[in-house]
């Protein structure tokens, strides 16, 4: 049987740095610079080159946004059902112990 220690403050952490990374990569927007560059440099071709990247790096951005936020959701879905259980072995732990 294996076993799992939980550390609530540790997961806290986690979740905040899932939550600020997807805040983070959403932000990182550089399709709208890329079209600009690719207009400013001559030849028709560099214009479709840049403007495919840019919507390369929003698609890509996005998804790992995307998993960011839903790293962030099932740390935070574990969390609870692990402070839950905790809470409900406290309560019948003090009851076998005959502290109710």
């Amino acid at each position: 049987m294996s076993e799992i220690h939980v550390v609530p403050k540790d997961m806290k952490a986690a979740i905040t740095v899932a939550t600020e990374a997807e805040s983070s990569v959403r932000k990182a927007d550089s399709a709208g610079h890329l079209s600009k560059a690719g207009a400013a440099i001559p030849g028709a071709e560099a214009v479709g080159y840049m403007s495919d990247l840019g919507n390369r790096w929003t698609d890509e951005t996005k998804a790992a946004a995307d998993s960011s936020q839903r790293l962030a959701t099932q740390m935070q879905k574990a969390l609870d059902e692990v402070e839950a259980a905790d809470a409900t072995a406290g309560v019948n732990a003090g009851g076998v112990m005959g502290g109710n």
